[in-house]
């Protein structure tokens, strides 16, 4: 599985890619405020207001609980603390922030900067080095990676998401798992990669185990200091709230009658154990271990279908599938999160069938956020959650047909 294919008549343009795609993003750093568009709104400022009370001694997952695990919430904190070490406090609308949220977007930008990379180093590994050069250029023209970047803390996600995967493929078990670990403590999405990692390593139970054992070190470790500095109850009330949090924007939202983004609250509710039961949202209105054993059932019978475990394309469409898989079951999403899927949609799809559903995610998240929000329409959002839903389906079987073809070669995906 960790086989390059190369071209000698062929040559990287990985540099090339690279410089434009950081002067352009340097330029967005410097040049643009740091506001979102048409509804003047980014997580960057979520992300400040929590940093913000560290000038009162209150920390996420020392004495107040937290939907963002460690990883990225205390990037975050970082870059605050070294503002702060210079400018005085100051709200939204300060220089502090200002200074703030350009160096968030800078140690962003390295993460994306890294994805670029990976997402070219995979594409030849994959594809062989002429459609990697072309994924690259892709990706570095994409509007959705461009705002969210600045915007949200998914580009580290993806980061270790595509490291993991690299990583795999290289046979390099234990950096994989580490690298997987470090996503988890990210954001928990990236738990999905446990599946593939199982399958691809079947049938050497022992290697399968020592992965796991890794990935769980690694997570705990990321949570360890915090339990030794006395925040255990605060770590539990974090995992707690990420359970008893309302659905949001999924076909699950629509059951549970939840129009709402899916936020935790306000952040003065974090200093108070107990709010975590008392979270925004309906509950359930389909037990969450029915929907877990439909998908579970379904995931299984993909799990267990015959595989080629040595060939890194298959490795490549089954993570896809089961990323696809998990975003489908799981009882939220959030518009950034189309960061994370768009390089495993044209990693598994390199050519005009993987753009066109990128680009038709696009556009659906246009409806989603920031329009369905700035017109205060449930329609619109309804409308998008809808088509999103059926988009990942179709995305699916297109990716299933490429692993388990009838009558069809399943390498024959050309770049245009």
């Amino acid at each position: 599985m960790n086989t390059t294919p190369t071209s000698p008549s062929s040559s990287s343009q990985l540099k090339t890619i690279v410089a434009l795609f950081v002067i352009l993003r340097v330029t967005i750093l410097l040049l643009y405020t740091p506001q979102g568009l048409l509804n003047a709104y980014t997580d960057y400022q979520h992300y400040y207001r929590t940093a913000v009370y560290s000038d009162q001694g209150f920390y996420p997952f020392v004495n107040m609980w937290y939907e963002y695990p460690p990883v990225t919430t205390y990037i975050s904190e970082g870059a605050y603390w070294l503002t702060r070490s210079i400018f005085p406090p100051g709200d939204l609308n300060s220089f502090t922030y200002q200074v703030y949220s350009r160096l968030l977007a800078a140690i962003f930008l390295c993460f994306e900067t890294g994805v670029l990379i990976l997402i070219h180093r995979l594409g030849t590994r994959l594809w062989q080095i002429e459609r990697a050069n072309w994924l690259a250029w892709v990706y570095a023209s994409l509007s959705l990676p461009l705002f969210f970047w600045n915007a949200s803390q998914n580009s580290v996600v993806a980061f270790f998401i595509l490291l993991t995967i690299e990583c795999f493929l290289q046979a390099r078990y234990a950096s994989s798992a580490v690298s997987l670990g470090l996503g988890i403590a990210a954001k928990f999405t990236p738990v999905f990669l446990l599946g593939p990692a199982v399958r691809f390593l079947l049938p050497d139970a022992r290697r399968i185990v020592k992965y796991g054992v890794v990935v769980g070190v690694v997570v705990a470790l990321v949570f360890l200091p915090f339990v030794l500095l006395g925040g255990g109850p605060w770590v539990a009330a974090s995992f707690v709230a990420l359970g008893r949090l309302g659905s949001w924007s999924t076909p699950w939202a629509l059951i549970d009658g939840n129009w709402g983004p899916g936020d935790a609250g306000p952040l003065t509710t974090r200093f108070q154990l107990d709010a975590v039961n008392h979270l925004p949202g309906n509950p359930a209105v389909i037990a969450p271990i029915i929907s877990l054993l439909i998908f579970g059932a379904i995931y299984l019978w993909l799990f267990t279908r015959p595989i080629d475990t040595r060939n890194p394309r298959h490795f490549m469409w089954f993570t896809a599938l089961t990323a696809i898989f998990f975003v489908l079951w799981s009882k939220g999403w959030s518009p950034q999160w189309a960061t994370l899927l768009i390089p495993l949609f044209l990693l598994a799809l390199p050519d005009w069938r993987g753009l066109g559903l990128v680009l038709a995610l696009t556009g659906i998240i246009f409806l989603e956020w920031p329009l369905s929000d700035a017109l205060r329409s449930n329609g619109v959002l309804a409308v998008a959650i809808f088509a999103r839903t059926l988009l990942f389906i179709y995305s699916a079987v297109l990716i299933a047909r490429q692993l388990w073809p009838r009558g069809l070669a399943p390498d024959r995906a050309t770049a245009p």
